[in-house]
């Protein structure tokens, strides 16, 4: 930093540090870098396959070529209730999607239904993963659900441990539901689930 030395009013000599500017400074890199890396990483390369690894689903009990599983995992655009499916170092079993009649009387929304998505979560890491923000759900309009404020699952799974979870969403109209997962803390793509609720 070069110093300026500045003759004041009074007639004292005073030094002075040149500013330098915002662009050349140290912080601003560090974040235009993350700043680059969260938008790319939120890019994902643009392609619309799924996320996640199917480990196991509903139809499990039904024997099928190993090939043809792989094949089915690789291809699936959603996966279906009953599905256990690896984001992350989570697995995740979505175990119901049910229409609701319990309302919170306090809410002021009042959505038309309400729905209870119901699913397992299982830590595979080495520490404890937050339960709560790991679920985003979309109704029929494509439209992202608000969470109803019901007896909502929230906390964390200890390592290797499961938690059975319940979120409830409002929803404005019947019909097919978009249920995306995955854990609050990763980068990982999110597993997508479709539900038809009637």
């Amino acid at each position: 930093m070069a110093k300026k030395k500045v003759t004041g009013e009074d007639g004292k000599t005073y030094v002075m540090k040149e500013k330098k500017p915002f662009y050349k400074k140290i912080w601003f890199w560090i974040l235009v870098v993350v700043v680059i890396a969260i938008g790319a990483s939120s890019l994902g390369g643009g392609d619309k396959s799924n996320g996640g690894e199917k480990v196991s689903s509903a139809q499990s009990s039904e024997k099928k070529d190993t090939a043809e599983s792989t094949k089915e995992s690789e291809t699936a655009e959603f996966y279906n209730v009953g599905d256990s499916v690896k984001v992350g170092d989570a697995t995740y079993t979505l175990t119901s999607v049910s229409l609701t009649d319990e309302r919170n009387q306090f809410d002021e929304t009042n959505p038309a239904y309400v729905i209870a998505v119901s699913y397992t979560m299982e830590n595979n890491s080495d520490e404890d993963l937050p339960v709560g923000m790991d679920l985003s759900a979309y109704g029929p309009d494509d439209k992202k659900l608000e969470s109803y404020p019901n007896d909502n699952t929230m906390g964390s799974v200890a390592a290797g441990k499961k938690m059975d979870c319940v979120e409830h969403f409002g929803l404005g109209e019947l019909g097919e539901v978009e249920l995306q997962f995955a854990p609050a803390i990763s980068l990982e793509k999110t597993a997508n689930f479709k539900a038809n609720v009637q």
